[in-house]
C-alpha cells in the first residue's frame, strides 16, 4: 500500500502559484530572527504588513468564509498553502492572532450576522489584529471560575475585574474577553464574550 501523498495536476498548479506570490512578494530578510527589540517591532511591521497582502488575496485565513473575507478555500489548497508558507519560514497568519485562530471561529458559529460582518472581515484581511484576556489569578483554562464582571450599565457595559498572561497584547488592535454577566446564574451560562478596541 502507498501512502505518499499525491497532488492533481491542478493541485500543482495551485502550487506554483502560491511559490511564485511568495516568490515575488515576500520582503527580504522577513523570517529571520530579531536582533534586537527595536528589531521585533521592525519585524512584526513587516509580518503585519504581509498578511494583509496575503488577506487581500483571501491566503490570510484560507478555509473561512469569502462572504466574510476569508479564501473560502477548500482542504486540499489549504494545505498546500500552508506547505508553502512553511517552506519559506512562515506560518498563516505569520504573526499570533489567537482572535483570528479561536475569537474569529466564536464568532462564526455563535455570532449574531451583524457581529460577523462587522468583525469577521477585519480580522481574516488582516486589517485587525486581536489578543485575548482569559486567564485570571484565580480562573486558569477553567474558564468556568473568571471572576471579572461585566455589569450593564444603559447601554453600556463596566468592567470589573484581573486579567494576567497578556503576552502578546502590543500590536493588537482589539481585544476579546470573558466576563461574568449574571453574577446570579449557573457557571457555565454566566458568562460573556466582549470584543474591545484595544485603545
Amino acid at each position: 500500500m502507498d501512502f505518499e501523498v499525491t497532488y492533481t495536476p491542478e493541485q500543482q498548479r495551485f502550487r506554483a502559484e502560491v511559490r511564485a506570490w511568495f516568490e515575488a512578494n515576500l520582503p527580504p530578510g522577513i523570517t529571520r530572527p530579531p536582533a534586537s527589540e527595536e528589531d521585533s517591532l521592525a519585524r512584526y511591521g513587516e509580518l503585519r504588513a504581509f498578511g494583509r497582502k496575503l488577506g487581500a488575496k483571501g491566503w490570510l485565513y484560507s478555509r473561512a468564509p469569502k462572504a466574510y473575507g476569508g479564501g473560502g478555500l477548500d482542504v486540499d489548497r489549504s494545505i498546500i498553502l500552508e506547505e508553502e508558507a512553511d517552506r519559506v519560514g512562515l506560518s498563516l497568519p505569520p504573526y499570533y492572532d489567537s482572535g483570528g485562530r479561536l475569537g474569529a471561529a466564536t464568532i462564526l458559529v455563535w455570532g449574531t450576522e451583524e457581529q460577523k460582518r462587522a468583525f469577521l472581515p477585519p480580522i481574516y484581511t488582516g486589517q485587525v489584529r486581536t489578543w485575548q484576556l482569559l486567564t485570571e489569578p484565580g480562573a486558569g483554562s477553567n474558564l468556568a471560575g473568571v471572576a471579572t464582571t461585566a455589569i450593564r450599565e444603559g447601554d453600556e457595559y463596566v468592567i470589573n475585574g484581573q486579567k494576567i498572561f497578556v503576552g502578546s497584547d502590543h500590536g493588537a488592535d482589539r481585544i476579546w474577553m470573558i466576563a461574568v454577566t449574571d453574577p446570579g446564574a449557573k457557571r457555565h451560562e454566566n458568562v460573556s464574550w466582549f470584543m474591545i478596541d484595544a485603545n
